[in-house]
């Protein structure tokens, strides 16, 4: 397994296990001919995110975004540089891929950093899909999983990171919440950062409207680490909706392993192709 200390991977998984212990978990689910390619890819997922989310200042950002995709040219002419796409590489699918669906990944990754305010649940959830669903889509041919599915969860945990990490968020320009919630209860964008009853509540409102989001693809035919994802979410989103501090309840709960996420990548194992 590649996230023994001493290979190539070990440094990506390492990042990507420190923000998701969920999925370190799930990847012994994993069939071993493709546990290689899904921690890649898992990597790899993150590392776009990284720059599409986390990557402060605009230009260092996009200069990431169009160094991946000059990589994943280079990938598709078995060129590949980086030890992510080497070892996706490998896998018996990827010269499928179109290299369109990749560079749409890229664009979605751009499109997520000066995104405009949300009307409501599903325009926000879209906007996050730009980034997923053409990652969905090549996870879709790589591992043969339900591609709506995998973008619906992704989308969604995207936006409970978001929620958790408010100010920040809001510091970014991005508004984690969408403008018919802040309006029902009676909340300006400024309002978003500051601890009150009406933030209380919309916070509230919003992580039950993402764990119904959740809720929808239990049966779907996922991953082990993004059937473990979602089960993750979708208790931690309820337990913090529940809270008097939901904010401070979601955050606490990241770093938590909730078991149904154990009970998900079982089944989702048991129900991968052959």
């Amino acid at each position: 397994m590649d996230s023994e200390s001493g290979t190539p991977l070990a440094s990506f998984e390492a990042k990507w296990t420190a923000a998701h212990p969920e999925l370190d978990l799930a990847l012994k689910f994993v069939a071993e001919r493709d546990r290689s390619a899904q921690a890649a890819f898992a990597c790899l997922v993150f590392e776009l995110e990284h720059a599409a989310f986390a990557t402060r200042d605009a230009e260092p950002a996009a200069i990431k975004l169009q160094w991946w995709a000059e990589e994943f040219v280079r990938a598709g002419k078995g060129e590949a540089r980086h030890p992510l796409t080497q070892a996706l590489a490998t896998h018996p699918a990827f010269a499928s891929i179109a290299p369109a669906r990749w560079f749409a990944a890229v664009r979605g990754a751009l499109a997520q950093r000066d995104p405009e305010p949300a009307a409501d649940r599903a325009a926000l959830l879209q906007g996050y899909e730009q980034l997923y669903a053409p990652l969905s889509a090549i996870e879709a041919g790589l591992f043969g999983v339900d591609a709506q599915a995998s973008a619906q969860v992704a989308s969604s945990v995207r936006a409970l990171h978001e929620s958790a990490s408010l100010s920040d968020s809001l510091r970014a320009g991005r508004l984690p919440l969408p403008l018919d919630l802040l309006a029902r209860h009676r909340l300006a964008r400024g309002d978003l950062a500051r601890t009150s009853a009406p933030q209380t509540a919309a916070l509230s409102d919003w992580l039950q409207a993402v764990a119904a989001e959740l809720d929808g693809v239990r049966k779907a035919r996922l991953t082990p680490l993004r059937a473990a994802m979602a089960a993750a979410h979708r208790v931690r989103a309820r337990r913090a909706a529940r809270a008097d501090d939901p904010l401070a309840a979601l955050n606490g709960s990241l770093g938590q392993l909730p078991f149904p996420a154990v009970w998900a990548a079982w089944r989702a194992g048991r129900r991968s192709p052959a």
